[in-house]
């Protein structure tokens, strides 16, 4: 997933590993988005959780198991 910094506006990806983390830390703590840091500048980024599930098409949101 490419990105570009709301601060230094230079581009930046996430690798599919990091994006499928980003969806469960997401779906697990019910976030509006998810923060994710630039590597040149370190400012934070706001992502949705409609652009992350844009870029995993095949993630599953976990299912509980509590009752």
């Amino acid at each position: 997933m490419q990105l570009r910094c709301y601060n230094c506006h230079r581009p930046f990806s996430l690798s599919r590993d990091a994006i499928y983390a980003a969806l469960d830390k997401v779906a697990a703590e019910n976030l509006t988005h998810y923060d994710v840091p630039c590597p040149h500048c370190r400012r934070v980024n706001r992502v949705s959780p409609k652009e992350l599930r844009r870029a995993a098409p095949n993630w599953k949101e976990p299912t509980s198991d509590k009752e």
